[in-house]
Protein backbone atom coordinates (compact mmCIF):
# COMPACT_ATOMS: atom_id res chain seq x y z
CA UNK A 1 0.00 0.00 0.00
CA UNK A 2 2.96 2.40 0.79
CA UNK A 3 3.96 1.82 -2.69
CA UNK A 4 0.96 3.41 -4.47
CA UNK A 5 0.91 6.04 -1.79
CA UNK A 6 4.21 6.92 -3.37
CA UNK A 7 2.91 6.94 -6.74
CA UNK A 8 0.36 8.87 -6.34
CA UNK A 9 2.05 11.82 -4.27
CA UNK A 10 4.97 11.80 -7.35
CA UNK A 11 1.70 11.72 -9.71
CA UNK A 12 -0.01 14.74 -8.15
CA UNK A 13 3.72 16.48 -7.75
CA UNK A 14 4.24 15.89 -11.35
CA UNK A 15 0.63 17.33 -12.83
CA UNK A 16 1.80 20.67 -10.38
CA UNK A 17 5.17 21.06 -11.74
CA UNK A 18 3.86 20.99 -15.46
CA UNK A 19 1.04 22.94 -14.82
CA UNK A 20 3.28 26.09 -13.45
CA UNK A 21 5.75 25.24 -16.12
CA UNK A 22 2.95 25.49 -18.43
CA UNK A 23 1.24 28.62 -17.19
CA UNK A 24 4.92 30.75 -16.12
CA UNK A 25 7.51 29.02 -18.50
CA UNK A 26 6.63 27.85 -21.88
CA UNK A 27 3.58 25.84 -22.50
CA UNK A 28 4.83 22.47 -24.42
CA UNK A 29 7.41 21.90 -21.59
CA UNK A 30 4.48 21.93 -19.61
CA UNK A 31 2.46 19.42 -21.20
CA UNK A 32 5.66 17.09 -21.68
CA UNK A 33 5.88 17.15 -18.18
CA UNK A 34 2.58 16.27 -17.39
CA UNK A 35 2.47 13.67 -20.10
CA UNK A 36 5.25 11.73 -19.01
CA UNK A 37 4.17 11.89 -15.77
CA UNK A 38 1.30 10.11 -16.51
CA UNK A 39 2.51 8.01 -18.84
CA UNK A 40 5.20 6.74 -16.09
CA UNK A 41 2.07 6.53 -13.51
CA UNK A 42 0.34 4.31 -15.53
CA UNK A 43 3.56 2.44 -16.33
CA UNK A 44 4.61 1.87 -12.66
CA UNK A 45 0.47 0.95 -11.98
CA UNK A 46 0.61 -1.66 -14.54
CA UNK A 47 3.44 -3.27 -12.81
CA UNK A 48 2.35 -3.53 -8.97
CA UNK A 49 -0.57 -4.71 -10.63
CA UNK A 50 0.90 -7.82 -12.15
CA UNK A 51 3.45 -8.87 -9.18
CA UNK A 52 0.63 -8.58 -6.85
CA UNK A 53 0.33 -12.52 -5.27
CA UNK A 54 -3.41 -13.29 -5.38
CA UNK A 55 -4.19 -16.17 -2.86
Amino acid sequence: MKKYIYLIIFLLVGIFIGNQLFNHIHAWLGIAVITATIIYFFNRLIKYIKNENID
